[in-house]
């Protein structure tokens, strides 16, 4: 099998015999390959589940960006399937009709759903609704989040595409050119095309049309009707090069933009076309199809350099409606009218491509109850440890000889904290730890802070165990960074995280900024504005954040949570506001099991005379922070309560950071941790005001204002 991108001239020079597109089409749109679902398949699709018997037909599916969850849309509602389990964790009713599309967001926080003149935005975890997004008049057929997560294309039945500010109430911006109803939308990798499908399947005289619109503009930059009947969706290549389109005239088109050109036409479907994506490798199409009495509904995985087959399957007893491809390249899910939903193994494709931690793919019966929070835990504990079996058993013959993964090379700034010799001793085991493995600490600049005690004590001592481990002692961030790939930036000290963080920023390597995050919500806020100013994904977070009770209760194990508390150590440092120190902990698995929203806060102190924070959510929800010698606490929701707070070790926080690091996607996003740095200093603020409420957009006004004119410096 030819795994290279080979060129189109020496495809069409080649002997496979052509087959002719139903009507005359200009010379340059050659077919791909004979078109014979026959062809010598050199791998077998294999099935891995499948949820049969759903109340109707399933007409979307999308997978998170962890992995971890696959979204199912179905009529006025969409089922969210807990991949490590199977089953189903959380039931959003979404009165629209036939879901027609789903999509999550890169950071993994929000789910789109589109229906019947709806578009709404959920929390991707608890399905909580959002925003909605009004003024389609018809069914919406297609949503697609941007790169950055911070818009939302849509293609509707009224003829038009949309792109809307997520979060805003800004109109959108209108995409206005198409003649026929809107099927299908894709967002070009860098974020500044969006490309659009049309056509009208009860018109089968009419031609599908296809439109790439600048993002910022709306303005046309490429259009092709090459399509003889109604085209039904788009997909990019990784690269934003290529855009691949299928169609009701069971072609998949395949386009070069950078030419300006059509290339030529997939025909290895006897049905029409209905949906198609571009797999990880940046090489690989996957197609479904079905809708007529004659041909199969059929998976096929080819290759759009050549059209050469891979895989082929009749994957459904009825039309095929939607395809998805997981981020690790090794499941595909399909949506059918025969009320089934299946997962197919496609890991032969995966080669170098990193793998999910949660998600198996061994085959398994499938299920549709809800679970315990207590069940969620355990199974997402016992998945993330099994992954890495579970990959080994299931990869194909030859695959120990395909080229292996970069290792990634980390390095540390600050050796003041025993989390730098853990960190390390995970990342750099050997056999290497399922979950950890593609990541080693291979250097480490260990200064620590000059005026807070205990810093200044640990680093000589941590400086030795990391030599010892193998790990080269540098003398300056400058010197690390001509060593590293990526770094951890470790100094326990917050104060000068702002200092150490912008040479890294400035030569592009991803950081994980341990907690504290900075020494004050202004630095916080500045961080985050230096990362988007040179574009360079970072993310903090405690290791609380991934403890598996409080993830099961994020999960919608409990359902939509009403109330939390949390307690933890609040030891206090000068220096630091009085949370950011040790109170973080605590606070970092109220806000998991929460999420964002928090309004307002008032401090106070328990009978002990103890810390005690009380936030106010939007929606009436309410969450509050003790202080206590332990890691607990417990969340109610509207499907029952359950403990949540533990604290399960470093690992799971390490291999959060090592997926970071090789997808640059960050767990948590800029504005929770934003948001849980505002909860900590509106309770300061409080305290300062003798206990009156304190709202965090008051203190993230002033840290805002504060943060400019640093940057102004």
């Amino acid at each position: 099998m030819n795994r290279g991108l080979l060129g189109f001239s020496a495809v069409l020079a080649s002997s496979v015999s052509l087959v002719c597109l139903a009507i005359d089409l200009p010379k340059e749109l050659e077919a791909l390959a004979k078109g014979k679902t026959s062809a010598t398949t050199s791998q077998e699709l294999k099935e891995i589940t499948r949820w049969p018997g759903l109340a109707h037909w399933a007409t979307s599916v999308a997978f998170s960006t962890d992995d971890q969850t696959l979204a199912i849309g179905l009529k006025d509602q969409i089922q969210l399937v807990d991949l490590a389990t199977r089953t189903v964790r959380k039931t959003c009713e979404v009165k629209a009709g036939q879901i027609r599309s789903l999509a999550f967001s890169r950071d993994g926080q929000l789910l789109a759903a589109g229906g019947y003149q709806r578009v709404v935005v959920l929390h991707a975890q608890t399905g909580e609704l959002l925003q909605e997004l009004k003024g389609h008049r018809g069914y919406v057929s297609g949503v697609a989040f941007s790169p950055d997560s911070q818009q939302l294309a849509t293609a509707c039945e009224d003829e038009l595409g949309r792109i809307w500010r997520v979060k805003s109430e800004i109109p959108p911006v209108m995409l206005r050119g198409h003649s026929y109803p809107v099927t299908g939308v894709a967002w070009s990798p860098d974020g500044s095309m969006v490309a659009t499908s049309a056509g009208d399947d009860t018109r089968p005289t009419k031609p599908g049309q296809v439109r790439v619109w600048d993002a910022t503009t709306a303005a046309v930059k490429h259009q092709f009707e090459l399509h003889s009947k109604a085209a039904t969706g788009v997909a990019y290549s990784t690269d934003g090069l290529y855009l691949l389109s299928s169609s009701v005239d069971e072609h998949v088109n395949v386009y070069d933009l950078q030419q300006d050109k059509p290339l030529g036409f997939f025909a290895g479907h006897s049905r029409p076309t209905n949906s198609v994506v571009v797999h990880p490798d940046g090489e690989t199409a996957i197609s479904v199809s079905g809708g007529r009495a004659v041909g199969k509904n059929q998976l096929l995985v080819w290759e759009f350099a050549t059209g050469e087959i891979l895989a082929n399957i009749e994957a459904h007893e009825a039309k095929i409606t939607a395809v998805a491809v997981s981020h690790d390249g090794r499941q595909v899910a399909t949506a059918s009218q025969d009320r089934s939903v299946a997962l197919w193994n496609v890991a032969f494709l995966a080669v170098g491509i990193p793998q999910s931690t949660v998600a198996t793919i061994e085959p398994a019966a499938a299920a549709t109850t809800e679970k315990s929070s207590e069940q969620a835990a355990d199974a997402a504990a016992v998945a993330a440890t099994a992954a890495a079996a579970t990959a080994a058993a299931t990869a194909p013959q030859g695959a120990a000889d395909a080229p292996k993964p970069k290792m990634l090379r980390a390095g540390i700034i600050g050796l003041d904290t025993s989390h730098a010799e853990a960190f390390t001793k995970t990342m750099n085991a050997n056999p290497a730890v399922a979950g950890a493995e593609g990541c080693r600490v291979v250097a480490a600049y260990p200064k620590g802070s000059p005026d807070i005690k205990s810093s200044v004590e640990r680093v000589p001592g941590y400086t030795e165990t990391m030599k010892k481990l193998g790990v080269e002692i540098v003398d300056s961030i400058d010197e690390l960074l001509k060593r590293v790939d990526v770094v951890l930036l470790e100094t326990n000290d917050g104060r000068p995280h702002l200092e150490q963080i912008l040479p890294c920023l400035k030569a592009g390597k991803p950081v994980f900024i341990d907690k504290p995050i900075a020494g004050s919500l202004t630095d916080a806020v500045a961080i985050f504005a230096a990362a988007k100013k040179y574009q360079v994904p970072v993310f903090s977070s405690s290791s609380l954040r991934f403890g598996k009770t409080t993830l099961a209760a994020r999960g919608g194990a409990l359902g939509k949570i009403t109330y939390c508390e949390t307690s933890s150590p609040a030891a206090l440092e000068p220096t630091h506001p009085d949370l950011f120190w040790y109170g973080i902990h605590g606070v970092e698995s109220l806000f998991t099991v929460m999420g964002t929203g928090c309004q307002a806060v008032v401090r106070g102190k328990s009978a002990e005379g103890k810390i005690e924070v009380t936030g106010q959510w939007s929606g009436g929800r309410k969450g509050m922070f003790r202080e206590a010698g332990g890691y607990q606490g417990k969340a109610v929701g509207d499907q029952g309560e359950g403990p949540v707070g533990s604290y399960d070790g470093y690992d799971p926080l390490v291999y959060a950071i090592v997926k970071f690091f090789q997808t640059g996607v960050a767990p948590v996003t800029p504005e929770e941790t934003l948001e849980i740095y505002a909860f900590m200093e509106a309770a300061d603020e409080s305290q300062r005001q003798n206990g009156a409420s304190v709202t965090l957009e008051s203190v993230l006004v002033k840290a805002r204002a504060e943060a400019e004119k640093k940057a102004e410096k």
